[in-house]
């Protein structure tokens, strides 16, 4: 079931900014793991303005914690961060720090924006990568905030190229039709569902979330999640919204 963290930390997504891609400063996002009808453990997305080496940033992280019942079997402790400048609103750098039973993961993932040049560091391996990216590539993690401000029509399908780790893939994603959906504590929403669809048939594919909703209001909020995994299928439901301060 969280295989998925491990993705957050080493995807790069060539996107545009638009108009309306900012970052909400103070937005706290709480979420529920779910394997089945088995409650797997929570899972949390937060974004402030931190500094970093004498820089002031911002920084989202994503952590994913298992619960008491599946940590006697499969210990989860993940943490993501990324950290964006807020000027150019593109990602610097990236810290990965997962542990998933008895598997340890460190990754830093740092983008030098005048060569237009990935610097991927696995400390864990021992493994060192450098790449080239578009002028505007971000990772995974400010994608997610990028894509929430992504206008689709119903039925559109945009594609965009990702790097995971050193390996460059393929994906699309479609637009759905917008739909009444359970949003937290806040009750119900319309929410459109976004299905990914990569266009490779590896191990890649099962670290990707398969359908994405949001809210089709402005906050664009992040409700659902779904990911494939071989035994079955998480899913990653909003519990709690607390919106920016800005």
């Amino acid at each position: 079931m969280s295989r998925f963290f491990s993705i957050i930390g080493s995807l790069l997504i060539a996107v545009a900014a638009t108009a309306e891609y900012r970052f909400p400063v103070g937005e706290r996002i709480t979420y529920s793991i779910h394997w089945g009808l088995i409650s797997c453990g929570t899972s949390t997305i937060s974004c402030d303005e931190v500094e970093l080496d004498g820089r002031q940033l911002i920084r989202i992280r994503i952590t994913a914690k298992s619960n008491w019942l599946v940590s006697n079997l499969y210990p989860v402790n993940d943490r993501v961060d990324c950290f964006i400048d807020p000027v150019t609103k593109l990602s610097v750098r990236l810290e990965k720090n997962t542990s998933e039973g008895g598997f340890k993961c460190k990754d830093i993932l740092c983008i030098d924006r005048e060569s237009n040049t990935a610097n991927w560091i696995s400390e864990s391996v021992g493994i060192t990568t450098n790449y080239p990216v578009a002028a505007r590539a971000c990772d995974a993690v400010s994608f997610l905030y990028a894509f929430r401000y992504h206008e689709f029509a119903a039925d559109e399908a945009r594609e965009f190229n990702i790097a995971v780790d050193a390996a460059l893939h393929g994906i699309t994603i479609t637009a759905g039709k917008a739909a009444g959906k359970k949003v937290g504590e806040e009750g119900e929403a319309s929410c459109r569902k976004y299905t990914v669809t990569p266009k490779r048939d590896d191990l890649f594919v099962r670290k990707i979330p398969r359908g994405i909703w949001l809210t089709e209001d402005k906050r664009k909020i992040l409700v659902r999640m779904d990911i494939k995994v071989p035994v079955g299928k998480v899913r990653i439901v909003l519990d709690k919204y607390i919106p920016p301060t800005e």
